[in-house]
């Protein structure tokens, strides 16, 4: 018999997985799995056990947020092995998931990991780490980890605006330098995302047009600090979530990419606390994530098209 491993976090997003597991574990026998179920207890529990253990397995699930698929990736790339990854999203905001339109209902997506067809993803290596798809540093990166799990499961995506907010008079900037292939420079820098996703931190839209999960490049922003952040932050927005050009705004795709900090800055991956950081060397892995999405969407993973200058209405009127 095909074996399991169903690792899931039960404390991500507002612990309804632990109202589902019984839909999600029948779906697996269904198909035909003997299922050994792993409830994280901790911190990189879900990569330690994915590393010591995943390679005896058929197929590994993970059940939780962006965080938690995370781990169970960084466990199979610190183990040397492949397997396809099925994802049970219930995590407070899932962009993941959403960029791949794996189905929220959880006993649909288990459904979609028995059905599915696997759709290869790319990765990144940040220094000797992995993520998913976003490595951030500067304003707002800090939103997803320092926001209480209790704020999370209450009002969900509605968290992210109400920590992000709260940060805007506490804006800095960075001085960095990058380098690329394609792009280099130095500035004072007010954020900067590395990105392989349609949607970060629940906003579609923010990570660039012309989006592909298989490219074998990542989408770059940074995001200058202006001198005159008041005057200049509506702009800025435009551009992040409409796509209009701004003086202030850089974008561009890369496979690699350097960057060096007077100082260590803080640094957010797939939405939790990345380490401190004042050189980093961030390299796409083509195609390393073998995961399972619905079959009917695999041939709809198109890049991501925007109109320039289509605001997302709940933050046209977010000013300082």
């Amino acid at each position: 018999m095909k074996r399991l491993l169903f690792i899931y976090n039960p404390l991500a997003g507002k612990g309804m997985i632990r109202n589902s597991l019984s839909d999600i574990l029948e779906e697996f026998s269904s198909g035909g799995y003997e299922v050994v179920v792993h409830p994280t207890t901790g911190s990189m529990d879900a990569a330690r056990t994915v590393e010591e253990c995943g390679d005896s397995f058929d197929l590994i699930v993970c059940g939780g947020g962006d965080g938690t698929l995370d781990e169970v990736v960084t466990g199979m790339q610190t183990g040397r092995f492949s397997r396809p990854i099925g994802y049970i999203p219930s995590g407070s905001t899932n962009d993941y998931a959403s960029s791949l339109r794996i189905p929220k209902k959880m006993r649909m997506a288990a459904r979609a990991v028995m059905d599915g067809s696997v759709f290869s993803c790319d990765i990144g290596r940040m220094n000797d780490n992995y993520f998913v798809y976003v490595a951030a540093f500067g304003a707002f990166v800090n939103v997803s980890y320092d926001t209480p799990q209790d704020m999370k499961n209450l009002l969900g995506h509605l968290a992210y605006l109400v920590r992000g907010a709260q940060s805007l008079p506490s804006l800095k900037s960075y001085h960095m330098h990058y380098e690329s292939l394609e792009n280099s420079g130095t500035d004072d820098f007010m954020l900067g995302m590395i990105t392989n996703s349609n949607s970060v931190g629940g906003f579609e839209g923010i990570t660039g047009r012309d989006v592909t999960l298989n490219d074998g490049v990542f989408e770059v922003t940074l995001i200058r600090m202006p001198p005159m952040l008041a005057v200049e932050w509506p702009g800025i927005l435009g551009a992040l979530i409409g796509g209009t050009e701004n003086k202030n705004v850089i974008t561009f795709k890369t496979s690699r990419l350097e960057l060096w900090f007077d100082q260590p800055v803080s640094w957010t991956k797939d939405g939790e606390y990345g380490g401190d950081h004042s050189h980093l060397v961030i390299e796409n892995i083509p195609q390393a994530l073998p995961i399972l999405i619905p079959q009917k969407e695999k041939e709809n993973l198109l890049p991501l098209q925007r109109e320039g200058g289509e605001l997302n209405e709940s933050l046209k009127n977010l000013s300082i």
